[in-house]
């Protein structure tokens, strides 16, 4: 009975810790980002007379709220707003000498510049776009027999394409865990293999060392288990919900 309690709780645990991790950190973005700009926004409002304290609570344009030391939410708001008005004046390539400048300035801080630097590379390598990593691939390389995950970037042309004397394409090996180095190869089209994975999940494979595999869509996930009809001696094998019956002789 023990060894199955711990069993049991072993499941659940890797089952749950997945949602209980997601929940723990949005809570913890959303306090860490409330709280340091939603008591600066509160004072503001309230200097500029939006909001009074009456009886130790928080009146916002003279309606009653149940809150005490700031409005709840409204600096997690504010930060969302913040955020998409950056990305959009990025997207239309407005304010560039100001992104250039605070980028400049952390490189420059030296222990800040380290941690800078690697979520740069993370987040660039799952920000690249469908253009630059086309497909997932594999290929036996550096010698026959063994086989490494690359990204397939385009065709090969020029003077690299006639020389080769066969259709090439070009393909990006990263390395792990950090996806953004690596280097370039040139491979004939005929020894490369188009997996069905996503760049996504070819990232999340090469990140995690292996340890994220990406399920085969050739290989459909089943939940089977077996039951026994004791009284009509048969038994019942459901596979998502669907019984299908057999008798205990098959």
């Amino acid at each position: 009975m023990w060894k199955s309690f711990q069993k049991n709780i072993l499941a659940g645990l890797i089952f749950l810790l997945p949602a209980i991790a997601t929940i723990y950190v949005l809570q913890f973005l959303f306090s860490l980002i409330d709280a340091f700009l939603g008591s600066f926004i509160t004072d503001v409002l309230r200097t500029l007379n939006v909001i009074t304290v009456e009886d130790g609570s928080i009146h916002f344009l003279g309606i009653y709220t149940p809150f005490t030391e700031r409005l709840l939410g409204i600096g997690f708001v504010l930060t969302i707003i913040l955020i998409t008005w950056i990305g959009s004046m990025r997207i239309k390539g407005q304010g560039a000498p100001v992104f250039t400048s605070i980028d400049r300035t952390f490189r420059k801080i030296p222990i800040a510049s380290s941690i800078y630097t690697s979520v740069e590379q993370v987040v660039h390598a799952f920000a690249q776009e469908r253009s630059s990593f086309q497909r997932v691939v594999l290929l036996e390389y550096p010698r026959k027999g063994l086989y490494t995950l690359g990204f397939l970037t385009g065709e090969s042309k020029g003077e690299v394409q006639r020389l080769t004397n066969k259709e090439c394409i070009n393909v990006f090996l990263p390395t792990t865990p950090n996806p953004t180095s690596g280097w370039l190869v040139l491979v004939p089209k005929e020894d490369v293999k188009i997996l069905e994975m996503t760049v996504e999940q070819g990232l999340k494979f090469i990140i995690s060392g292996g340890v994220v595999v990406p399920p085969d869509p050739e290989t459909p996930q089943r939940d089977t288990y077996v039951e026994e009809d004791l009284k009509n001696k048969r038994l019942v094998i459901n596979v998502k919900g669907k019984k299908e019956r057999r008798n205990r002789d098959e």
